[in-house]
């Protein structure tokens, strides 16, 4: 065998080489991360209180839990796509309701429920009292659009059975992706007013809830939808069971400003 034979044997077995290291499992421990890893598909308007729980879990059980933030009908666009996902939180569980048609979601465990009102700059002392003076035309007014975020749809849902939802859509300046596109808008003083769930506003200690009557009976409530095309029943089925234990989970969703369900306690589990 000649000196270019011999080149060519040995680079063949180091390619052979390097492709099993790269498809072969290096070892248990791995392996056993994978098999207990979880992926969320969840509504903006549960980041903070989700990403703290996801903190939790991680140091009482060494699982790391990986979420996708977004608006609730653009996370079930793209699960009917991708069709991957361990569970699935959108703001309201119309959206589980529209994903267990699908044949999407296996089994639904509530979670909290949020309240829709309005948020204004606590420093700019903007009282709206109705609904008539958020049709002000000296009200910049902002929501998040119904088409895609939980919010703008229970909104606009209540407010058609009324006959108030097209005098506020007109009034409305512009429609954001997510509701805490809208919180940040007040925030920032681009607009004066926002339709809000009351539940976010946690992270805006600058801005205040108002309720208006008109609001007053419009809320979504939040469960979380355990996918059926999740890699590892038992792993997601027992996060989903921490979410809504009422020493684990439902502690975290009161603290951030949810009304949070009655929940078995985790140790009886």
């Amino acid at each position: 065998m000649n000196r270019i034979q011999v080149f060519a044997a040995g680079s063949i077995v180091l390619l052979v080489g390097l492709l099993v290291s790269l498809i072969w499992p290096r070892d248990e421990i791995t392996q056993g991360r994978t098999s207990e890893s979880i992926s969320i598909l969840c509504a903006s308007s549960n980041r903070l209180v989700i990403e703290k729980i996801c903190e939790d879990y991680l140091r009482e059980t060494g699982i790391r839990v990986t979420v996708q933030f977004g608006p609730s009908q653009s996370l079930l666009s793209g699960l009917q796509i991708s069709r991957t996902g361990d569970l699935y939180i959108p703001a309201d569980d119309s959206y589980l309701e529209l994903a267990t048609q699908k044949g999407l979601v296996e089994e639904t465990i509530p979670l909290a429920r949020m309240q829709v009102g309005i948020a204004v700059r606590r420093e700019f002392g903007i009282e709206i009292e109705n609904f008539e003076q958020l049709l002000s035309p000296d009200i910049r007014l902002v929501q998040a659009d119904p088409e895609i975020a939980a919010i703008g749809s229970v909104t606009r849902k209540a407010l058609e059975k009324s006959g108030r939802w097209e005098r506020l859509a007109k009034a409305t300046v512009a429609f954001r992706t997510t509701v805490n596109d809208v919180a940040n808008d007040v925030q920032l003083t681009a607009a004066d007013v926002g339709v809000v769930f009351d539940a976010i506003l946690v992270g805006y200690p600058d801005l205040k809830f108002i309720s208006i009557d008109e609001l007053a009976d419009v809320s979504a409530s939040c469960s979380v939808g355990i996918l059926r095309t999740n890699s590892n029943p038992e792993a997601a089925r027992r996060f989903a069971k921490f979410l809504s234990a009422s020493n684990r989970g439902q502690v975290r969703y009161r603290e951030f400003g949810f009304s949070a369900v009655d929940g078995i306690p985790w140790e009886e589990r």
